[in-house]
């Protein structure tokens, strides 16, 4: 193997000429694995999870996990929130601006300021890198779904990793009767468990990379996994001149 297949398969050193996106997600995904085998941030997240899931069989308590952090602890935040206050006053629905501020690293990665141009409401949402944080605030996207979810995998002993489509989605594979299976909170339950081509089938996906990050500065491209025509992954590869290996490089 050789240029992308050999960056994905081995462990990963950054390099000077990579691009600052690149860099980017390795930084941030590299943070994030070491934080799950980090046994103070563990037991940490493993004392947020209620005492009766704790106490079920392996197969029951990863079902419960995913009902319990889906339902009663995380909470979605809209891409494009409209302003509560003005519908809570009885005024029309109003979309709210939002502003962008870079973060300082992978811990805080950005801040968005969402402001409502009508009543003049604003609230900040940090995008947080830092696992204890996000399960702080209890609020996200998929990033912050996917990277508190690993957490709590990890925290009750299952091997658990991010997986990220170079798309618009990230999600988690857990190690499971000794294989890597799907694992997407954001989802609901059974879809939410062992169902790789639900975003092929059900969301139009077109991938050209999808990778898997594991302890130890590791990713790991796992696209056929997740695809049911490769071979159509392998034409847009070719067609693009492969868009992800272009990344590596300014």
């Amino acid at each position: 193997m050789n240029g992308i297949q050999d960056m994905v398969n081995s462990p990963i050193t950054l390099h000077s000429n990579w691009n600052a996106t690149i860099k980017n997600v390795f930084l941030l995904y590299n943070g994030i694995t070491e934080q799950y085998n980090d046994l103070e941030i563990l037991e940490k997240i493993r004392s947020l999870i209620p005492e009766h899931i704790l106490q079920l069989s392996e197969d029951d308590k990863i079902k419960s996990l995913l009902g319990w952090f889906k339902n009663d602890f995380m909470s979605w935040t809209p891409k494009d929130p409209l302003c509560t206050k003005c519908m809570g006053e009885g005024r029309d629905k109003v979309a709210m601006q939002v502003q962008v501020m870079t973060g300082m690293s992978w811990k805080l990665r950005t801040i968005e300021i969402h402001r409502c141009n009508e009543c003049g409401y604003e609230y900040a949402f940090p995008r947080h890198g830092d696992i204890l944080k996000i399960a702080e605030i209890r609020t996200g996207r998929c990033s912050e779904w996917s990277f508190l979810f690993g957490a709590i995998m990890n925290a009750v002993k299952t091997e658990t990793r991010i997986v990220h489509d170079f798309l618009d989605h990230c999600w988690n594979e857990a190690m499971i009767q000794e294989k890597w299976v799907h694992m997407d909170s954001t989802l609901a339950y059974p879809i939410s468990v062992n169902h790789p081509y639900y975003y092929e089938q059900n969301w139009g996906k077109k991938y050209e990379y999808v990778l898997a990050f594991s302890n130890g500065r590791r990713a790991e491209d796992v696209t056929q996994r997740y695809t049911q025509d490769f071979v159509a992954v392998k034409q847009r590869r070719k067609k693009n001149k492969s868009s992800m290996k272009k990344l590596f490089l300014t």
